[in-house]
């Protein structure tokens, strides 16, 4: 990939052109080549808008963990049941 097929581009989108050759392949990216300047523009620029947010999600879910919230009360649940008098065989 020559530079100067890209010669409308700034150092910022040139890279991200090589970026794009590097996921992509070289095969992918004729159609970037054989486009129009305007065009190459464009594609480049809504790449560079797919990374930074993917960047952005990934960050996002990469937070650290929450600390642990403990209960506010220490005491355990008490309940009080009554034994079940009916006779044996009988539905509850």
């Amino acid at each position: 990939m020559d530079q100067n097929e890209f010669a409308h581009l700034n150092d910022s989108q040139y890279e991200s052109v090589r970026k794009m050759a590097g996921i992509f392949g070289m095969e992918a990216l004729q159609s970037l080549v054989a486009a129009t300047p305007a065009e190459q523009v464009e594609r480049v620029n809504a790449f560079d808008t797919y990374e930074r947010g993917l960047v952005a999600h990934m960050r996002g879910s990469m937070q650290p963990p929450m600390a642990e919230v403990k209960p506010s009360h220490q005491k355990p649940l008490r309940m009080k049941v009554n034994p079940y008098e009916g006779k044996e065989g009988e539905p509850v």
